[in-house]
């Protein structure tokens, strides 16, 4: 990571408070919406309502108990209901003009350093998270993933472009994962525009600042039509960075780092926003992965590769948020991993949980 590009710093604005979980495994932001800005000259078809940030995923586990059932508890908790979801920042990020060289981006894949390893002692934490095995896996490869239309942005559109999307992501990750040693399944995929329930919880099209989550109980990625079609309109490249995003989730989930993250958390409460925001960061960074993967076959174009400089910007923790509610990472730090790892096709850039502090801020 001490190679990010560097880029100017996009301009924010005001924000509303980043939600807060109101206990339970149901943390759906639920404050109002602000009013509507418009961007059509930069983005037509965008509709921007104020700002937004990351979630967090279901409130962390509890600081250490002494008993013994209770532990037990936990760990079913943790491992079947916790809620991994993510929520798109929109600032002002259409205003910025800063784009990136293509003729600078390379995106073949490296090549595996310990193809076939053997994973780490998953009671070994620390490892887990650190020198997973999946690290030394080598690149993405440059994969045939043409996008699919948008059109409307419809249920039916989003659905059959996110279909085509986690083809390539299963195709993209599952060499990869299996490389490192751990067993793979393919995520479900849920595209609701009425009211789900998932065992991580319910949610509704457009309850607060939701745009779509992971829920590792039923290994399932879940989008909300409404949200996404309002607020991004038929910008493929915000869908594509939201799906690789939930999609890094599952793939932290096939190879024990969220389970990792629960067992530190528990032992240790005072760690939790830290190592959030370094779980966050790298699902992050793997969408960007995926990105460069198949920026040939989407294509990413001059037009798009704009777009994803400016929509990599807009994830993160809300500027200004009390240091107790910055899970995410900034919009900033969401921006150098995505296009770390969009220019340099290698899983390694990835290990956000061997990066000094000031690059997880």
């Amino acid at each position: 990571m001490s190679e990010q590009p560097h880029h100017r710093p996009l301009p924010t604005a005001d924000v509303l408070p980043p939600p807060r979980s109101t206990g339970g495994f149901h943390p759906l932001p639920t404050y109002p919406p602000h009013g509507y800005q418009q961007y059509q000259q930069q983005w037509p078809g965008q509709q921007v309502q104020g700002q937004w940030g990351y979630g967090g995923w279901a409130p962390a586990p509890p600081p250490k108990k002494t008993s013994g059932a209770a532990r037990l508890l936990l760990g079913l908790v943790g491992a079947g209901a916790s809620l991994f979801f993510v929520l798109i920042l929109v600032n002002a990020v259409a205003s910025s003009t800063d784009t990136l060289p293509r003729d600078d981006m390379s995106h073949q894949p490296a090549d595996p350093q310990r193809p076939n390893a053997e994973p780490v002692d998953p009671g070994d934490v620390a490892a887990v998270l650190e020198q997973n095995t999946l690290y030394s896996q080598g690149g993405l490869a440059n994969g045939n993933c043409p996008a699919e239309e948008l059109g409307d942005a419809a249920t039916r559109d989003q659905s059959r472009f996110y279909e085509s999307l986690m083809g390539c992501l299963n195709a993209e990750w599952s060499p990869r994962i299996e490389g490192a040693g751990y067993a793979y399944s393919e995520p479900g995929l849920v595209v609701f525009d009425s009211p789900v329930t998932t065992p991580c919880g319910s949610a509704s099209p457009q309850d607060g600042r939701t745009l779509a989550f992971y829920c590792p109980g039923d290994s399932v990625l879940y989008t909300d039509v409404n949200q996404m079609r309002q607020f991004f309109g038929s910008i493929e490249v915000a869908y594509a960075i939201l799906i690789g995003h939930e999609f890094g989730h599952h793939v932290q989930h096939e190879t024990g780092i969220l389970m990792a993250y629960d067992d530190v958390v528990y032992e240790d409460y005072g760690q939790r926003l830290i190592l959030s925001r370094r779980v966050e960061l790298q699902a992050s960074c793997m969408s960007g992965l995926f990105l460069g993967a198949i920026a040939e076959s989407f294509p990413i174009d001059d037009s798009r590769l704009s777009q994803l400089d400016q929509v990599s910007a807009a994830f993160g923790d809300e500027p200004g948020a009390p240091e107790n509610q910055r899970d995410h990472g900034s919009g900033s730090s969401n921006r150098a991993w995505i296009l770390t790892a969009y220019d340099d096709n290698d899983i390694a850039v990835c290990n956000t949980f061997s990066a000094p502090e000031d690059e997880v801020d």
